[in-house]
This record gives C-alpha cells, structure tokens and sequence, in this order.
C-alpha cells in the first residue's frame, strides 16, 4: 500500500534528514552522517 507524502516527511526526519532544496512540489533532504539525499 503506498504512504502519503506527509508519513514519508515525518518518517525521514524522524531519523534526522533535513530540507536542503526544493522545486515544486519535489523536496530533497540530505542526512548529516548518511551518504546520498533523499527526493520526495
């Protein structure tokens, strides 16, 4: 079953990832310690 953007956001930076760009509605998050980022 697919989540919805909002549980996906809550879930990431839960775990510490932070907002470093956005464009639309497409948000990257990049985590301090964890390699790549992460676009939703």
């Amino acid at each position: 079953m697919p989540r919805k953007v909002r549980d996906l956001l809550r879930i990431i930076k839960a775990d510490g990832w932070r907002l470093i760009a956005q464009k639309g509605s497409h948000r990257q998050f990049k985590h301090p310690t964890k390699p790549g980022r992460v676009t939703i």
